[in-house]
């Protein structure tokens, strides 16, 4: 029979494989809109990229003050605990979120964390162009 901490150990080795692509240094939106193609690493050293026009259609949503601390990509948590929702923990993210899709009083930010159905968070990862993550914890 395996040991927990065998298993413990392969689950923490595929989860760090789901989030190879994840980026960790991120930047500020402002900063982001400086560059001539915006981008950050990812934990393997790899490009993500941007799309510029939802850069701005997010820019368009904020205050300059709020573009400089405004922190890309928004990640969405993904976590064993929670069945059928995924979470994000930065309020400005959530009012971005909120004013980029319409969500009207759905999806409430409360206690730290603003819960969006799996479902969702996934067709905002792909059509976000590159401004959501997914991070599976």
């Amino acid at each position: 029979m395996v040991s927990d901490r065998a298993i413990e150990r392969w689950m923490s080795l595929e989860v760090g494989r789901i989030n190879a692509g994840l980026v960790l240094e991120k930047k500020t939106l402002a900063g982001l809109l400086k560059e001539p193609k915006p981008s950050c690493r990812t934990r393997e050293g790899e490009e993500h990229t941007f799309d510029r026009g939802i850069l701005e259609r997010l820019a368009s949503l904020l205050t300059e003050e709020e573009t400089r601390t405004l922190r890309l990509p928004i990640t969405l948590f993904v976590a064993g605990e929670v069945e059928d929702s995924a979470y994000l923990t930065d309020s400005l993210a959530a009012n971005v979120l909120r004013g980029l899709e319409s969500f009207g009083t759905a999806f409430p930010y409360r206690d730290g964390r603003m819960y969006l159905p799996h479902s969702l968070a996934l067709d905002l990862v792909r059509r976000s162009g590159g401004a959501v993550q997914l991070a599976f914890i």
